[in-house]
């Protein structure tokens, strides 16, 4: 497949992610642990020629802010769509560019997405988050084949990556097709239904002491939206019947809007740590990620104190989702979303002690909070426009948690202590990550791509030390 805007002699590269050497957050790289089992390198061969020249330079994503929109709002990044009338979308994938502008409206994931990618390879991206067959639903793929076929944009429109970006995705996608021949992203019956039997349990245990021992009863309930959480993720992420059946499980569960959720999540997928594309990195005044002197946005009186009010202040993200889900259910008259949403209320304002049911969303919002920042937030924050391609930018923005107290914490992470894992598979059942993960270093050993990965106790730390460092900056 051709990447690049002019062709060029064939050539076989390693992968080496590009690091700032000026950005604290920088860390060095993490001896593996286990033996390479894998050894594909890229190899990218390109057309050969006799005018072979550097690959252009990528230019910016070109996208606009919705205007006066709090950066915790459902209201995101828009791009801009100045196209005259009747010019194509050009989306790659594989080695086919598609006219998609016709199916923008129609994309169930948005249609921001569509223009996003305008004149680039979206190929990782649409593999890593859509059907197509080996991930249990071919859905996505089939329509992606009724799409009208085009030329390549013009070599100005061409947003092409660079030689690491494409050697790390031909490599990749070696990697991705020996993981649907192993059967990686195959559900297993025993570990969903022993998974559901965790969450029900917990929402049984926590309803049966709600009056009798309200402490106990908000702990247990707590820990069962945090387990229906991941598992409600494992569902909305992934393809096939069990996951379309189960689908709407958070939004009875835990009051959370699927169709919000999966379009502010898929951004955050596909655009990881890239400022204003990416919300989970875009929460000031309340956080600062970058001082305002490097940023260049408005500073608030609130940023020294971050360090001190930050971790507790995660305890209310469940609510905020709350909140956004009602709001986009509304807005979009979404019938089946809210009864389910007005179910999941009317259980928590009859059927149990206020207190328990306001601290079991409190416990529940900072356990999760907690666990899925620290794993981005001191990583690479790129900014706006000067995202990687999706597997290179996995790299950079994520970073895996080593669980050092047993079996109970790696519980308690439902599967994001493999955060990277779950970034570059976001439709694989989590319960393989963990298989998965030496297979991936020994992947990223071979392809010279520095794979991150800390004690969850470090990961913490550093995420701590960060709000404390940026508080402290002029």
């Amino acid at each position: 497949m051709s990447a690049f805007c002019a062709p060029h002699q064939a050539l076989t590269a390693r992968v080496t992610v590009r690091v700032t050497a000026a950005s604290s957050r920088v860390r060095s790289r993490v001896a593996l642990r286990s033996k390479p089992v894998l050894t594909t390198r890229a190899a990218i061969s390109p057309p050969i020629t006799d005018d072979a020249e550097p690959p252009k330079s990528k230019p910016k994503t070109e996208a606009v802010r919705v205007g006066g929109a709090n950066p915790l709002s459902a209201a995101i990044a828009v791009p801009t769509n100045d196209k005259p009338k009747g010019e194509p979308v050009r989306i790659k994938i594989d080695d086919q560019w598609y006219d998609a502008r016709g199916w923008a409206k129609a994309h169930p994931g948005g249609e921001r997405w569509i223009w996003f990618f305008d004149g680039r390879d979206a190929t990782d991206a649409f593999y890593a988050l859509h059907s197509y067959g080996p991930n249990g639903s071919s859905k996505a793929l089939d329509r992606l084949k009724k799409l009208p076929k085009c030329d390549p944009p013009p070599e100005s429109e061409y947003k092409a990556p660079s030689p690491s970006e494409y050697a790390a995705s031909m490599s990749f996608r070696e990697l991705r097709a020996k993981l649907e021949n192993d059967g990686f992203f195959k559900r297993n019956v025993f570990k969903e239904a022993w998974a559901f039997v965790q969450v029900a349990g917990l929402y049984a245990a926590g309803q049966f002491f709600a009056y009798s021992n309200p402490w106990l009863a908000t702990v247990l309930l707590g820990l069962g939206m945090v387990q229906a959480g991941w598992l409600g993720h494992d569902y909305v992420h992934g393809r096939g019947p069990l996951c379309d059946a189960l689908r709407y499980m958070p939004t009875l569960l835990n009051g959370h809007s699927v169709e919000w959720w999966s379009q502010k999540h898929s951004m955050h997928h596909t655009f990881t740590n890239e400022e204003h594309l990416d919300n989970d990195v875009m929460m000031e005044p309340f956080f600062f990620l970058r001082p305002p002197s490097e940023s260049g946005r408005p500073d608030s009186a609130m940023r020294k104190y971050q360090h001190i009010y930050g971790y507790p202040l995660l305890s209310i993200m469940f609510w905020l989702w709350r909140f956004h889900s009602a709001e986009s259910a509304w807005k979009r008259k979404d019938k089946k979303e809210l009864v389910l949403l007005g179910i999941n209320y009317f259980w928590l304002a009859t059927c149990m002690p206020w207190q328990v049911a306001i601290g079991s969303v409190f416990l529940s919002g900072f356990i999760v909070a907690s666990l899925v920042s620290a794993t981005h937030q001191s990583e690479e924050i790129m900014e706006y426009g000067e995202g990687a391609e999706y597997v290179e930018g996995q790299f950079r923005s994520t970073r895996d948690a080593d669980t050092v107290f047993g079996p109970l914490e790696t519980w308690i992470w439902g599967g994001m202590d493999t955060q990277l894992e779950h970034h570059l598979f976001p439709t694989m059942p989590r319960y393989n990550y963990h298989k998965l993960r030496p297979l991936l270093q020994a992947w990223a050993k071979a392809n010279d791509i520095n794979y991150r990965i800390s004690p969850s106790t470090k990961i913490i730390a550093d995420n701590f030390a960060l709000l404390k460092r940026v508080a402290a900056a002029p």
